[in-house]
């Protein structure tokens, strides 16, 4: 192998998405965060163990929540949406009050997807459980926005339309103010040599949660942040770690052109003094640039922006994002 590749590799271990490591802190190698906590009573593969139904509407919503999140956060969306949509609001297995799946044999690439598959087949089975015909997609932040993508391009005819809320396409990385923007098959070979195995295997929870996103990430209104950071905070690090570790080994901005559906990305904008923030230059970089060509890759996808908004942009600026869901919706019946 190259010397190159391997250097870029290395960058992971230190430039993931604001996941700073302290500097001269050993790794504890009593801890393994690549397995389950001993006691940890797992959930069934492909399943989706929780989710809400909720709403009256003819048209039907299929509400896929971020990286540490339950069902519950799109409580307020379901509630001021009820009489326009039929919503069904899924937990991914690990987050809020359900188990994840078993770990995957050791070895196995974080570029298989082993999780996020699962989580696709518990989608896909809901789907015909439920007897819903094309659902629109809507994820949300990390992990939300690559599931919703790879179930409208891997299955267009389940598909009725894909919505991102507060996401980004792909992991990109910042050392000394340049941006590392590596190919998939580069940033595979990071997750599973680097990242997840030399990294995050022995990382501690203060550390992990000290380079987690920050409150204002999610929202502009600090104690929303606050309390959207706990939730997150609270699910077991090897659930974290894994989940974050498939999405870094994933590109979903190299396959916006097979998308074959309409597309509303709705892009947090944060506000300047967020986006400016040393600690921050990742944000622009992941949530606003990699829908940059978006609409000219694809004619299907429209960005529109959401300033002065987090992650969760519904909750920062709810009238402005339920309209512009509305519209699109209703151009696409």
């Amino acid at each position: 192998m190259k010397a190159a590749i391997i250097q870029s590799a290395i960058l992971i271990l230190y430039f993931t998405a604001g996941f700073a490591q302290p500097k001269n802190t050993p790794p504890d190698t009593t801890i393994n965060n690549l397995i389950h906590t001993p006691g940890y009573k797992t959930s069934e593969y492909g399943s989706i163990p929780e989710y809400i139904r909720y709403g009256s509407g003819a048209r039907t919503l299929i509400l896929i929540p971020g990286w540490g999140f339950d069902a519950s956060v799109f409580q307020d969306f379901m509630a001021a949406n009820k009489d326009n949509y039929t919503m069904y609001a899924i937990t991914i297995p690990g987050f809020g009050k359900t188990t994840a799946p078993p770990m995957p044999p050791e070895g196995t690439s974080y570029g298989a997807q082993s999780w996020n598959k699962g989580v696709i087949m518990g989608i896909l089975q809901l789907i015909e459980k439920e007897k819903l015909q094309k659902p629109v997609i809507i994820g949300h932040f990390t992990l939300g926005t690559q599931l919703a993508l790879r179930i409208a391009i891997d299955y267009p005819e389940k598909t009725g339309s894909v919505i991102i809320i507060g996401g980004q396409a792909k992991f990109i990385g910042v050392m000394n103010g340049k941006t590392a923007d590596l190919p998939l098959d580069k940033m595979v070979l990071a997750a599973d040599r680097y990242t997840g195995p030399m990294w995050f295997k022995h990382i501690s929870k203060d550390d992990f949660d000290k380079g987690n996103y920050v409150p204002e990430t999610y929202s502009l209104d600090s104690l929303k942040g606050a309390q959207l950071w706990q939730q997150s905070a609270g699910i077991p690090l090897p659930v974290m770690i894994r989940y974050l570790c498939e999405y870094i080994a994933s590109d979903l901005k190299a396959e916006l052109d097979k998308i074959k559906c309409p597309a509303l990305i709705l892009r947090a904008m944060f506000n300047d003094d967020i986006l400016q923030a040393s600690a921050n230059s990742y944000l622009r970089l992941q949530f606003i640039d990699t829908w940059k060509d978006a609409s000219v890759k694809n004619p299907l996808i429209q960005v529109t922006d959401i300033p002065g908004a987090g992650t969760f942009i519904w909750k920062d600026k709810p009238g402005e994002v339920y309209s512009l869901i509305n519209k699109f919706l209703s151009s696409h019946l």
